[in-house]
């Protein structure tokens, strides 16, 4: 009786570690496949559909805010019948597993985001070989509930963009980012 109580509780302090460090697993695996162009580990990790679902929405948000702000008329209404269309083509592009490698790692503004990627900096380089980029090296954790957990990373700004897990079974997913207010 005593080793089956034992066993118990072992298997739910497992359990529980398990719980507490899969999203930083999730994380950690998400930055290997940036790091290494592995597009198969991040369509594991990112639910891309979702994504860029709630990137239309924050960006067509921001962009009714704005025209409720200024006044309407037939032009403005017809101009953002076209910003809609254009947020559209602009995230389809946007969330690609390089697109938001780029965008996590600083090196692209959602303005800059249909340049095409060069190195900037000659440091990047080493021996032939690009460096693999730390995306997250200066991001902080938390948990926003048992199925949210979300991860802060500074901006070239000083403003944080949030990038919000959601667990799907036993595998957490990315599924929003939310950005800075004045980067929508």
């Amino acid at each position: 009786m005593k080793k089956l109580l034992l066993g118990l509780v072992v298997l739910l302090v497992l359990a529980a570690g398990f719980f507490a460090v899969s999203p930083y697993i999730s994380v950690m695996a998400i930055q290997r496949g940036i790091a290494d162009s592995d597009s198969a580990t991040l369509v594991r990790y990112i639910d891309f559909p979702v994504l860029r679902q709630n990137v239309k929405d924050q960006l067509n948000a921001a962009n009714r805010q704005e025209n409720e702000s200024s006044q309407t008329n037939f032009l403005s209404a017809l101009m953002s019948g076209f910003k809609a269309k254009l947020v559209d083509s602009f995230v389809e592009s946007l969330v690609t597993p390089e697109g938001l490698a780029n965008l996590m790692s600083g090196k692209r503004s959602l303005s800059q985001a249909g340049e095409t990627s060069t190195p900037t900096k000659p440091e990047e380089k080493q021996e032939g070989k690009e460096k693999k980029e730390k995306v997250f090296d200066d991001a902080r954790f938390t948990y926003d509930s048992l199925d949210q957990f979300s991860v802060w990373l500074p901006t070239n700004k000083g403003e944080e963009m949030q990038l919000v897990l959601q667990r799907r079974g036993l595998v957490w997913k990315l599924v929003n980012i939310i950005l800075p207010p004045k980067a929508t």
